[in-house]
């Protein structure tokens, strides 16, 4: 038996305003298996759904992210170990690997987010990518001269590119709006605990420098890319790639979560009718992604006068 969205929606966990809901009432039919819940056993299965949710999916993506940045900001700490000495790496020539990182990502960022979009398996997506920027950080451990080191670091900002605007999409098939800004902001905190430990974790790394005849920055790139593929793998195995599967969730939990997002898109929602392309041009000729832009800029750019690493 199914019928129509009630007010229960309005109790859903974390869920959108009440005025949101009301206005996809009378399009929203309710599954006879949620339908048939009591209101407070209703409410449990939500809550009980967002929570496992939430153990097999954030912890993942703040790993991740903790590695994204680890892998992106080694070459700080390999200077300090000497990469500039080893390879003859002038200041300019330095930066310039420092800096090359940010053009492979530009380039990269917006197609994969489309990519994305369109697949049938984005956490597998993201995985690989995971992959294969810890692949090539790992090979960085064996470049030899500039020229080396520069196309590693271009090719790691190409790879790098697909986790984050990744992440966010991937989140946005499990959370409603609401839900989606909290694990936005848990997310985020995976590249400040990158900032906060990845010196530290770098010094111990370092102290392999000379075993096996490595110096301690190849040991740097070795074990930090190895971590990172180690890791890809199972994470590939446990993330899920829709809401309509999810480890650890039930049928019934997993029917709620369908519900809790069909109810924050409403039943017009028309995505599935937009192109790539269309959905790109959309973005491009919103003034608001452009504000959005200016505020993340002028806040990247004040990076540098507090952050020396």
């Amino acid at each position: 038996m199914d019928v129509e969205k009630t007010d229960r929606s309005s109790d859903q966990v974390e869920d959108i305003s009440a005025e949101k809901q009301s206005s996809h009432a009378g399009n929203l039919i309710m599954p006879a298996s949620l339908a048939a819940l009591g209101q407070e056993e209703y409410e449990k299965v939500g809550k009980r759904a967002t929570l496992k949710m939430d153990m097999v999916i954030m912890p993942i993506m703040v790993i991740m992210y903790v590695l994204n940045y680890l892998d992106r900001q080694n070459i700080a700490s390999a200077k300090l170990a000497n990469i500039t000495t080893d390879l003859d790496l002038s200041e300019v020539e330095y930066q310039t690997t420092v800096s090359i990182l940010f053009v492979g990502y530009i380039l990269m960022q917006v197609p994969s987010n489309m990519i994305v979009g369109k697949i049938k398996w984005p956490g597998v997506y993201i995985c690989a990518g995971m992959a294969a920027w810890g692949v090539i950080s790992t090979l960085m451990a064996v470049v030899h001269n500039y020229e080396g080191l520069l196309m590693a670091r271009f090719f790691l900002g190409f790879v790098e590119a697909i986790f984050f605007p990744g992440a966010l999409y991937f989140l946005s098939l499990f959370y409603n709006r609401k839900q989606f800004a909290l694990r936005t902001a848990i997310l985020y905190s995976g590249s400040q605990l990158g900032n906060a430990f990845g010196g530290l974790f770098a010094i111990g790394i370092l102290n392999l420098d000379g075993v096996r005849g490595l110096a301690g920055w190849r040991w740097l790139f070795l074990v930090e890319g190895v971590i990172t593929v180690g890791l890809a793998i199972p994470f590939a195995c446990i993330l899920p790639n829709s809401n309509k599967k999810i480890p650890t969730l039930t049928q019934l939990e997993c029917e709620w979560v369908q519900y809790n997002f069909a109810a924050d898109q409403g039943q017009e929602d028309d995505s599935g009718e937009v192109t790539a392309l269309k959905g790109f041009m959309m973005a491009v000729t919103d003034p608001k992604t452009w504000m959005l832009m200016g505020v993340l800029y002028s806040v990247s750019t004040a990076f540098p006068l507090y952050n020396h690493s």
